[in-house]
C-alpha cells in the first residue's frame, strides 16, 4: 500500500510538471536503469541476536550483494532538470551468520525448560524496491540545485537452526519489512562534451520509516506460534545520496549508455519502540546509530529525443 500511494503521488508531480514545460522544448531520456548493490542494513544487530542477548559472540557474519531493474525517466526544459527513477530487486540480498548467545525470554522460564545458551546458524534475506525523484535547477553553468524524494522499501524472510551441548535443537521463521521515505536536497553537478555527459550529485537525506520482525520457534510447541516474537521500531535517518557518472550518447541512433556509482548512507535515530515483551534481554532503542549503507554501480540505457 504505502509503495502505490508513493508512486501515484510521483506521477501526478510528473503530470503537473508536463503540462507546464512548454511544446518542444523538453529533451526527453526514457530507458532501462539497473544497479549491482551491496547492502548493509541497519537491522542486523538485531536479526543475528546481538542486540537481545545477556551474552553475545558472532562468529560468521557474511552478505551477497543483489542486483537491481527498473525504468528511469530523465527530462530537461528551461533551465531544469527531473528524474524519475524506479529500481526493483531482481535478486535479493541475503545475509549468513553463526554466533553463541545467551537468551532470557518467556520460554526460559522454568515452566518451559528451554535453556538460556544456543549456538546459532542463521540466515535471511531480502527484496528491496526503491523510487527517487529529483527536480534539479540551474543557479550557475554546469551546477544545479537538487531536491526531491527518496523511498525504500525491503521484505523478506529467515530462518535459524539453534543448537547446544546435550543435543538440544530448535528452528525458528522471521518474516520481517522495513522501509523509508523522506525529502532530499542538494547540489549536482552535470557537464557536456562531444557526446559526453559527467554528472556528480551530492545530496542531503532525511528519512522517517518503520522496521518489523516477527520470530517464531517450533519449541516450545505451540506456544511460540500463539505467542511470537514481534520486534516494531519507528525510525527517523540523517543521511547522504552520492552519485557519479559518465553518459555516452549515440546521436544517429538516439540511445544513451551510461556507467557510474552511487552510495547512499543514513544513520539511525529511533522513534516510537513497541517491541515483545516476552524477550528480556531486549535492548529498548536498539537501532540507535546504527548505520544503512547501500551502494554499487549503475548502468543506464535510454533512448534520447
Amino acid at each position: 500500500m504505502k509503495k502505490t500511494v508513493v508512486i501515484t503521488v510521483i506521477a501526478l508531480v510528473l503530470v503537473a510538471v508536463m503540462g507546464q514545460a512548454p511544446a518542444g522544448a523538453v529533451q526527453v531520456k526514457i530507458g532501462l536503469s539497473g544497479m549491482y548493490d551491496i547492502w548493509e542494513p541497519p537491522f542486523k544487530s538485531l536479526h543475528e541476536g546481538k542486540s537481545n542477548s545477556l551474552i553475545y559472540a558472532g562468529l560468521k557474519d557474511d552478505s551477497d550483494g543483489s542486483l537491481m531493474l527498473g525504468p528511469e525517466l530523465d527530462l530537461k526544459w528551461g533551465g531544469w532538470r527531473m528524474q524519475i527513477l524506479a529500481l526493483f530487486g531482481v535478486m535479493k540480498n541475503k545475509f549468513d551468520y553463526t554466533n553463541y548467545r545467551w537468551d532470557l525470554t518467556l520460554w526460559n522460564l522454568p515452566v518451559f525448560g528451554e535453556r538460556l545458551d544456543w549456538i546459532t546458524v542463521g540466515d535471511y534475506s531480502a527484496r528491496r524496491y526503491d523510487v527517487d525523484l529529483k527536480f534539479g535547477k540551474s543557479i550557475v553553468q554546469y551546477l544545479y540545485f537538487n531536491f526531491g524524494a527518496r523511498f525504500n522499501y525491503a521484505d523478506g524472510s529467515g530462518s535459524q537452526f539453534r543448537f547446544a551441548p546435550g543435543l538440544d535443537l530448535n528452528f525458528g521463521d522471521d518474516d520481517f519489512h522495513y522501509f523509508q521515505v523522506g525529502p532530499i536536497i542538494g547540489i549536482g553537478f552535470e557537464y557536456e562534451i562531444r557526446g559526453f555527459s559527467i554528472y556528480f550529485d551530492v545530496n542531503g537525506i532525511i528519512n522517517f520509516g518503520n522496521h518489523y520482525l516477527e520470530r517464531t520457534h517450533i519449541f516450545p510447541f505451540p506456544w511460540s506460534y500463539v505467542i511470537p516474537f514481534k520486534y516494531d521500531t519507528d525510525v527517523i535517518g540523517f543521511g547522504f545520496d552520492t552519485d557519479i557518472g559518465i553518459a555516452y550518447f549515440i546521436a544517429p541512433a538516439h540511445i544513451s549508455i551510461g556507467v557510474g556509482f552511487r552510495w547512499t548512507g543514513v544513520v539511525c535515530v529511533p522513534g516510537d519502540d513497541d517491541s515483545s515483551i516476552i524477550d528480556f534481554a531486549y535492548r529498548n532503542k536498539w537501532i540507535k546509530g546504527k548505520w544503512d549503507h547501500f551502494y554499487g554501480f549503475t548502468f543506464n540505457v535510454s533512448a534520447r529525443f
